[in-house]
């Protein structure tokens, strides 16, 4: 199960096509932001050339409407990238504060969160908990609103237009 976001040190990771954004967080509050030269692209870019899928297919395999063999190794190498780039931003935190407190979970959101096997991929390198953010867990939305749509696999897209939409006027 996923940690409390709000005790302890955490890190958000917005995997998007060119970028993923890494927050870090203590005791739930932003206390560094890393941005990773790292995105689905790259990923979607390694299937075409190396698998030789069409870009179509690739799509698919990275949301998972499809699956293949060789997405297995493309992910681990990835996943290793951002799981490097995730624990130098959390090493950074470490080494300011004068009583270090160690990673313990790792929420995705963004397109990336949907690539079959990151999350378990980038959990395992790094030993801890990694978990898609659902910013709809706390929200209440009408029963129609996802209506014939998988909730659950469109959360972490959600991440940022709900938090756009629960602003308050300056």
């Amino acid at each position: 199960s996923c940690p409390d976001a709000l005790t302890g040190v955490a890190a958000l990771a917005n995997v998007g096509h060119e970028v993923t954004t890494v927050n870090v967080l203590e005791d739930g509050v932003p206390v560094l932001t890393r941005d990773l030269a790292i995105g689905t692209r790259r990923l979607r870019e390694a299937l075409q050339r190396e698998c030789g899928f069409p870009a179509a297919q690739a799509e698919a395999l990275l949301r998972g409407d499809e699956q293949a063999p060789a997405l297995l190794s493309l992910v681990q190498r990835h996943a290793e990238e951002l799981a490097v780039g995730i624990e130098r931003a959390a090493a950074v935190l470490e080494s300011a504060a004068r009583a270090p407190r160690p990673l313990q979970g790792l929420w995705l959101c963004g397109g990336g969160a949907r690539v079959p096997g990151l999350a378990n991929a980038i959990g395992h390198r790094l030993r801890i908990t990694v978990c898609a953010a659902n910013p709809l867990a706390g929200v209440s939305v009408a029963d129609d609103a996802f209506a014939g749509l998988d909730a659950d696999a469109l959360a972490p897209l959600l991440m940022l237009p709900l938090g756009l939409a629960l602003r308050r006027a300056a």
